[in-house]
This record gives C-alpha cells, structure tokens and sequence, in this order.
C-alpha cells in the first residue's frame, strides 16, 4: 500500500488500530509508568495519566460494540503486573478507574470533545484525590495543622490565620482538573483532525525497508521483567527505627526531641512511617501479589486479547523508537510534534506484518 493511498482510508477501517493503541497504552503503564516512578519526578501522574487520557480517548471513539475498552484495560493491567511488578496497588486502582470511566463514556459517540473532557479532568482529580488521600492518612490533622503554623510563622504573627493548607490542596485539585480538561478536549478533537493530518503527512509513513534497516541497526531487546531491590525496604526500616528513637527521646527529656515533640513534628513524623511502613511493607506487598496473582492467569477472550498483545508489543515499541529517531533533526517542542504526526501517521496507516 503507497502512503497516498493509505492516506486516503479512513482510520477506523485499519484492521490494527485498536491493538496497536492498546499496545501503546500498555507501553505507557508498564515502562514510562516505571521510568518515571524510578527517577522520582513530580509530574509521573501528569505524564502517565495524560497519554492514558489520549489514548483511552481514541480507542473509545473507534471501538466497534461495547466492551472494547475494558477488554483493553483487562490487558493493560496483566502487561502491567509482568513488566513492573514492584508496582503499588494505588497505580492499578488509578489505570482501572481510567479504564472503566473511558468504557463508559465510549458508549455514546456524540460530543467526543465533551466525553474527552470529562475523561480527561475525572482522571486527574482521581490522581490528586489519590495523593491527598494519602497525606491525610499519614498525617492526619496534625498535618494540616503543621503546615497552616509553618506558613503562619513565615508570614509573621501579625498576618491574619488562614486554613492554608485548604488553598493548597483547592489548587493542587484545580490544577489537574485544568491540565485534564485541556487535555481532554484535545484528545477529543483529535478523531476529527486526523485525516487531513494523514492526509498532509502521509509522506510520513516509513517504509517496510528503512523499518528493517533502523532495527538491524540497533537491534530490540527483549521485555524482561522489573526486579524490585531490597533497598527500599531498608531505608524504611532505618526511617522508622529512627522516628521511634526520637519518640523515645522525648520521653526521657532529651531537650531537642522535646522541642520538637511541642512543634508535634515527632508524632507526626512517628505516625507518617508507621503508617507508611505497614502499607509499603505488608498490606502494598500482599494485594500486589493477590493482583499479580489474579492477572496473570487469564481466560477466554482474555487470554486471546493478551496473546496477541504481546506479540504486537516489540513492534509497538520499535514503532515509537524509530519514529522518534525519525524526529532527531527538531529540538524541544518542534521534536515532540514532529515525532507525535510520525508516530500517528505509522499507527493508522501502517498495514500488518
């Protein structure tokens, strides 16, 4: 098939379109999901949950019968728990609720920019929401507390009390509902723009011959599953054997940990690693096996959808790598759209094989 002729099909009619944005969804979940957590960057749930966004969106708009998503999401997470076992049970709570929210505004094609907005900002607010739920556990109310008198003291006594850790926590919530908006309406605009993007850009499809000569070039390694180190749980040990130390101290009058058990940044730092450390270290440990355990062992059209996933996978990823490459002569923002019309144009219009 020419890149003209290609060009002018409509995208739905492309026989691997919902495999491959499966694929890629898997991809974005399993490897940039662990990349990110291991670089420890702020914005992980940003980035992850935005291409999860675009491409639940797309794979909702072209799915043909009810159930397409969730078949999608069933395998995401089985490729989840293969290629990043060490992942918390919080991220498999955050792709479900991504998936089952985007099966079921896939029911109704109407007003796609509406459905991708709602996607897109109920997405988000469940990250934060998530993240939030999760200081209130650790800290409790001595944490907002806490915070409310650190500001207080950079402000100066004679600035007026204010709940500041309530406007934190508004912004932070409008701050991901925005970005899940904007994103969301985009990713539903997206089913209306792309055929006169492949239509401008069909020049863009790679050829069968150059795909083969960039993998000879740098050869695919195979997908090998994530091994968690034991450092972590050291490092908590070490931190929660510390934070009862300082407990300790303060009870036998040891004038530093008194003060800071009047400032109750000892209970507080006390309760945040107890807590912390039966979640990290018995109830994350144990759900993720049982998750691990339940999803690895598929059936039906389940385990077909899984199979051919998989086998679609190492493609899928020498996709996204030689279009990036395809994108080396463009710097920063240029680079991201270039390689984005790239990888658009290879995953509708590229045939089988």
């Amino acid at each position: 098939m020419s890149p003209t002729a290609a060009a002018s099909a409509p995208p739905a009619t492309t026989p691997l379109l919902l495999p491959r944005l499966v694929a890629l969804w898997a991809l974005s979940e399993a490897l940039l999901g662990g990349v990110l957590h291991a670089l420890k960057l702020p914005v992980t749930g940003l980035l992850v949950g935005g291409a999860a966004v675009v491409l639940v969106q797309l794979l909702g708009h072209y799915a043909p019968r009810r159930g397409t998503v969730l078949r999608g999401l069933l395998v995401v997470l089985t490729i989840k728990a293969l290629l990043s076992p060490h992942t918390s049970p919080n991220a498999y709570l955050a792709v479900s609720f991504q998936g089952l929210l985007g099966e079921v505004l896939s029911w109704s094609k109407a007003l796609p920019r509406l459905r991708g907005l709602l996607l897109g900002a109920l997405t988000m607010l469940e990250s934060a929401g998530q993240r939030i739920l999760t200081l209130w556990l650790l800290g409790g109310k001595a944490l907002p507390a806490a915070f409310n008198d650190f500001v207080q003291g950079l402000l100066g006594q004679a600035a007026p009390r204010a709940d500041y850790a309530l406007w934190l926590v508004a912004a932070y919530f409008a701050t991901h509902a925005l970005i899940g908006a904007a994103l969301g309406w985009w990713a539903g605009s997206l089913p209306a723009y792309l055929p006169g993007l492949l239509q401008r850009y069909g020049w863009l499809l790679l050829r069968p011959a150059e795909a083969a000569e960039a993998d000879a070039a740098t050869p695919e390694k195979p997908l090998k599953p994530k091994r968690r180190r034991g450092g972590i749980s050291r490092l908590l040990l070490g931190l929660w054997g510390a934070a009862l130390l300082l407990w300790l101290a303060a009870l036998l009058g040891w004038p530093p940990a008194q003060a800071a058990d009047q400032h109750r940044l000892g209970g507080l730092l006390l309760r945040s690693l107890l807590v912390y450390g039966a979640w990290a270290l018995l109830v994350a440990p144990l759900l993720t096996r049982q998750l691990r355990r339940w999803l690895t062992r598929p059936r039906g059209r389940w385990a077909a959808d899984l199979q051919s996933t998989l086998e679609l996978l190492p493609a899928t990823r020498q996709l996204v790598a030689r279009c990036w490459r395809h994108s080396a002569g463009y710097r920063g923002l240029a680079r991201l759209r270039w390689f984005g019309r790239t990888l658009a144009v290879n995953l509708f219009l590229a045939p089988a094989g």
